[in-house]
């Protein structure tokens, strides 16, 4: 009786010390995160129509597709986040600012895009398990206001910059639909260099497009005494999407932008110029349903609720 006494005692204090060690670590602390880009359960790329997309199912295309993130923690076992400390790779990564770039300069992307790709954000973080992720879509302010002429990649891309007051681009998709006369899409480098403010602040419509819909997502409310110099202080729309994702395992875990998701509720087949699709005016008509799915505030930039764009694909 004694001699089983003590072997439950031992069986329960080994059990008392695995618990206390907890489950083993999912990384050495070298991470790798993976991204995709698609519309639902198909890759976003160059030179292919989707169907079926958005409130009204109208059928798109693409002429770019690129985004920031920055600001990711990885969130462990304890709920507790944990920045990642990004590789200076200087090419797409850069202080806690990295570049998702999934145009490849072909097709319809062959006038602003180049076919460099990028689907990775590498870092390092502590050894341990993480079951989660967050990160910023966007630029933050102190890096959003730089001269793109002289600024280290991946924030030396005109394609992705308003201007110094405006900043950067967090998100630049740009589609093509099938809805004929929606809208005149300005030109390539109108598109590229227009501030992120309000309406009315572009009005030459350079080439005809009728079924341009541009997605530029940035800061709006950026104040300073003319588009040539950065404010000095925070723009009042930051518009900073907020992600946070749980299951993560940083070796198995994919980080998907669904734009199938993000555009479920737009009315794609809506569209009123000067530009066409979303600037993220906070006067845009274009803007407020694509604005809830990022889980913004339009009027304030601030978030508002749960974003519908990113999700995780695990094996």
């Amino acid at each position: 009786m004694l001699r089983h006494l003590r072997i439950l005692l031992l069986g329960a204090l080994f059990l008392t010390a695995l618990a206390a060690c907890g489950p083993a670590n999912n990384t050495d602390g070298n991470v790798t995160l993976r991204f995709a880009m698609k519309v639902g359960d198909q890759d976003a790329v160059c030179g292919k129509n989707y169907p079926g997309i958005g409130k009204a199912g109208t059928e798109i295309s693409f002429t770019d597709l690129r985004f920031y993130v920055s600001n990711i923690r990885l969130i462990n076992a304890q709920a507790q986040e944990v920045p990642l400390q990004l590789a200076q790779d200087g090419i797409w990564q850069y202080q806690n600012v990295a570049l998702l770039d999934f145009e490849d300069g072909s097709a319809g992307c062959s006038e602003g895009g180049n076919t460099a790709l990028n689907d990775v954000v590498k870092g390092a973080v502590p050894p341990g398990r993480y079951t989660g992720i967050a990160f910023d879509m966007g630029v933050p302010f102190e890096l959003n206001h730089v001269d793109v002429a002289v600024a280290p990649s991946p924030l030396n891309i005109q394609a992705l910059w308003w201007n110094w007051q405006g900043g950067y681009k967090f998100m630049r998709v740009d589609m093509l639909t099938d809805t004929p006369g929606a809208a005149m899409a300005p030109t390539m480098e109108m598109s590229a260099t227009a501030p992120a403010g309000s309406q009315g602040e572009m009005h030459d419509q350079g080439a005809a497009r009728p079924s341009a819909w541009f997605i530029h997502l940035g800061s709006t409310g950026c104040k300073s005494n003319d588009r040539a110099e950065p404010p000095s202080a925070p723009c009042s729309n930051p518009n900073l999407v907020s992600v946070r994702l749980d299951g993560f395992d940083p070796g198995k875990s994919v980080i998907v932008a669904d734009l199938a998701s993000l555009l479920r509720d737009v009315p794609l087949d809506q569209n009123t110029p000067e530009p066409p699709g979303c600037m993220s005016g906070p006067k845009d008509p274009d803007c407020p349903a694509l604005f809830l799915g990022f889980g913004l505030d339009l009027a304030t930039g601030a978030t508002t609720g749960t974003q519908q764009l990113f999700r995780l694909q695990n094996p």
